[in-house]
Parts: C-alpha cells; sequence; structure tokens
C-alpha cells in the first residue's frame, strides 16, 4: 500500500530535520504488485445540498487536495451553457491507505471537518410539518411525573373503565356504556382514585404495606347528556412514611395527611403556582372520612385531599389509614407558570422571633398565615410552625400553636428595636382576628 511511500518520505523529513544530510533523488520501491488507487466522483452541487452553505468548487477541491487526494479530472465549465446548468464533477484519487473514503459523502464529510462543523447552521429537515400543539403538553405531564417520582412516589396506570358501584365513592355521574363486557368494567371512571385504592389492596394482599402511589390520567364524566373528559393527578399513601431501618427518630412513623399535603404542595410550587389555599370540610363524604378542598386564589378549584373512610378501608383490606388526593390537571396546566425568578442570597443576618399562642380547636395553619398576611410586618422573612400542643395546662378545647418568625432587611442589619415594632403588630393581629392569647 502507498502509505509505505508516505511513512518513508516523512521518516526522511524528521531525519533532515533533526540530524541534517542530503536528500537523494528517486524512489526504490520493490512492490510488485501495486494496488490501484480508487477515484470518487463530486458533484459541487452536492455539497451545498447536505450541509445547507455554499462551498466554491475551487474551494473544495483544494481542501481535499491538502489531505492528499490528487485531483485525477478536473473538466472546465462550459462557457456557452445555461448559467444554472451544474458545475462539471470532480475526480479524486484516493490513497489505499485512506481506507475511510469510500463515496462521494465521505468526501463531503472532509470537507464539512475542515470547513468547520461550528460554521454549519442548524437547520430543520425539508419534509418538517412543524411543531404540534400537544408536544408541549407532553412535556408538561412529563415534568409532573418527574416530580412525583423525585418525592419517592411510584406511577400507577389504573383501568378506564371501573364498576358503577365504585362511583358512589365520589358521588359522580358516569358514563355508562352501552354494551359492558362485565358488570365490573361498565362505565368510564370519573375519578382516578378508586383505581389507586384496587392498586393500593393489590400491594397489601401481597405484603407490601408501605405504598406511595400517583397516577396521571383522564377521567370522564356526563355533563348535559354529554361526555365530559379531563386530565388529572391522584396520589394514593399507606404505610410508614421511611423504609425500615434499624435506629433512628421516627422509625415507625407512618403516612400521615401532612405527607400528602407536603406532595401536593411540592407539586404546585414547581408547577409555579401561587396564592393556594385548604379548605377543610366541615363533614364526612363516602369517601373521605375528613378532607380539605384546594383551591386557587380561595375561588377556583383545582381538587380534594383528605383521609380515606375506615369502613371502605376495611372494605378493601387496608390495615393501616389511607391519604387520597386528585387534583385537576388540565387546571393546572392552564394556569401554570414557567417563569423563574433569581434572588440574590442575603448579606445581612436574620433576627427570630418565638411565639406561642393559645387558639380555639377549630383554627387552622391557613387561618394563621392569612392574619400574619393582613397585618404586613415589615421585613418579615419566613413564618414556621414548629410545634401544636393539647393537654396539660392547656384549656379544654383550644391548642397551643407555637410558630417561628425569621426578620431579614435585604438593604442593612436590623436592630432589636425594628424587628419589635414588626412583631408587635403580628401578636396584636392575632389577638384581634383569632382570639388568642399569647403564652408567656
Amino acid at each position: 500500500m502507498s502509505i509505505c511511500d508516505w511513512a518513508s518520505q516523512r521518516a526522511a523529513q524528521l531525519i533532515l530535520e533533526t540530524a541534517g544530510g542530503q536528500l537523494a533523488e528517486g524512489v526504490v520501491d520493490a512492490y510488485p504488485q501495486p494496488a490501484e488507487h480508487k477515484t470518487i466522483s463530486l458533484r459541487p452541487e452536492k455539497i451545498q445540498q447536505l450541509l445547507g452553505v455554499q462551498i466554491s468548487r475551487d474551494q473544495a477541491e483544494a481542501m481535499l487536495n491538502s489531505l492528499g487526494l490528487k485531483t485525477a479530472a478536473r473538466v472546465p465549465q462550459p462557457l456557452d451553457g445555461p448559467a444554472d446548468a451544474p458545475l462539471p464533477p470532480l475526480k479524486f484519487r484516493i490513497p489505499t491507505f485512506r481506507v475511510d473514503l469510500k463515496r462521494e459523502v465521505d468526501l463531503i464529510e472532509e470537507i464539512t471537518r475542515l470547513y468547520g462543523v461550528d460554521k454549519i447552521p442548524a437547520t430543520a429537515p425539508r419534509d418538517v410539518i412543524g411543531s404540534n400543539a400537544y408536544d408541549a403538553v407532553n412535556d408538561q405531564l412529563a415534568e409532573a411525573r418527574r416530580i412525583l417520582t423525585g418525592l419517592g412516589l411510584n406511577e400507577a396506570q389504573g383501568q378506564t373503565l371501573i364498576s358503577s358501584a365504585e362511583c358512589g365513592m365520589r358521588n359522580a355521574e358516569a358514563a355508562a356504556l352501552a354494551n359492558p363486557l362485565s358488570s365490573d368494567m361498565d362505565v368510564l371512571r370519573p375519578s382516578l382514585l378508586p383505581g389507586l385504592i384496587h392498586s393500593l389492596r393489590h400491594n397489601v394482599t401481597r405484603k407490601n404495606y408501605d405504598v406511595g402511589l400517583f397516577e396521571v390520567g383522564r377521567v370522564f364524566s356526563l355533563n348535559n347528556g354529554a361526555t365530559k373528559e379531563e386530565r388529572r393527578i391522584g396520589i394514593a399513601l399507606t404505610g410508614q412514611r421511611n423504609p425500615i431501618f434499624w435506629n433512628g427518630d421516627g422509625r415507625d412513623a407512618k403516612f400521615d395527611v401532612s405527607d400528602l399535603k407536603g406532595f401536593v404542595e411540592e407539586l404546585l410550587e414547581q408547577f409555579g403556582l401561587r396564592g393556594v389555599t385548604f379548605t377543610r370540610q366541615a363533614e364526612s363524604t363516602k369517601l373521605f372520612l375528613e378532607s380539605a378542598a384546594i383551591a386557587l386564589g380561595g375561588k377556583l378549584p383545582l381538587g380534594e385531599l383528605g383521609r380515606l373512610s375506615p369502613a371502605l378501608a376495611k372494605k378493601y383490606d387496608l390495615r393501616d389509614a389511607v391519604f387520597l388526593a386528585e387534583l385537576n390537571l388540565d387546571q393546572l396546566l392552564a394556569r401554570r407558570n414557567i417563569t423563574r425568578s433569581f434572588k440574590p442570597l442575603p448579606q445581612f443576618p436574620s433576627i427570630r422571633r418565638d411565639v406561642a399562642i393559645l387558639v380555639p380547636g377549630a383554627t387552622t395553619h391557613e387561618a394563621v398565615l392569612q392574619a400574619v398576611k393582613q397585618a404586613k410586618p415589615a421585613n418579615l422573612e419566613t413564618v414556621e410552625l414548629f410545634d401544636v400542643f393539647r393537654g396539660k395546662n392547656v384549656p379544654e378545647g383550644q391548642k397551643s400553636l407555637a410558630y417561628a418568625f425569621t426578620y431579614r432587611s435585604p438593604e442593612k442589619t436590623l436592630t432589636d428595636a425594628e424587628v419589635n415594632t414588626a412583631h408587635t403588630k403580628v401578636v396584636e393581629a392575632f389577638k384581634a382576628q383569632l382570639q388568642a392569647a399569647v403564652r408567656e
């Protein structure tokens, strides 16, 4: 192969550069059967078609010649031909050691490398119709799944058809099938929760007692005789909160409603929804022992969460408390805020003030936060509930709530007097709006 001649020339060049001497003319080749050199044709217009950039015929030829590909045939362009006529092709003599060069496109690849891949613009293929509106929705559904799996939940996939007897859980008017295959699958599901409850039973009956599931799917209901379809997200929790470990605080702790509320709040936070309220329902329902309505801005319903009725839990062989949530995913997507803002890290120290208050037993955390919001204390950064107590030294029908308030200014270090003035407004708001008594 001709690579031997090329290697000999390179070796002679290095000898002259390092040791000096004089190069003798001529080459002695003892190869009895030299390999025949292959030639490849290159059409100049093909370069522009594949790369989308205009590289002249002479420029392409010079690039390939610099790689040792000698021009074997070069037909000049006729002067009397049409202006849009394609340029005559070039033929290049391929060295035998360049076994990677087999076709015209291989030559164009070499031209691309020398021209610079970074100089070639990114364009859509010619036959692409364009983006579809559903692509963005599909990405948002994937984002919801990513958030919930990141929280430690596993995705479930329930049946679209369920039994009409289970529709009574949600008091929904279900869309019945005209010719159902069985009584267990005779209506379109009006809710994701019956399917999630079945998934919990499937796990528990197989001795997997600690389960956290979610489902993203469509539900159906009748609206003035027409079938209405919408997307929802369902969440179901039961069993222990953490995997079994040999020691540590809360090793035997089980899921409670705070865990469920935390999952929902994190999902809504990641979706950029602000001003979400949780309003406790006064009475139990067929599905929930106790529940809360979820709303945006206190007006737009988003869904519901609560604890499954013990009677239903027993019916489905669920031994631990079950907590369920269902959200209208179409509403979440329609009001999702995808903008992100950046706030620099604080430069000045914070000051913390704790307060413990006695309030009526029915007072909610949301009511306390609302009172704080209306008081508008200056430089308040965070409010954290760190203790709820009922019992000794707390009057019957009341409870003790302990809060930590963090104050910080982005412009200066706050003084005790400034913080005390702001904190006094909060305490006075508790007394006026919540009939609270401050515990000393």
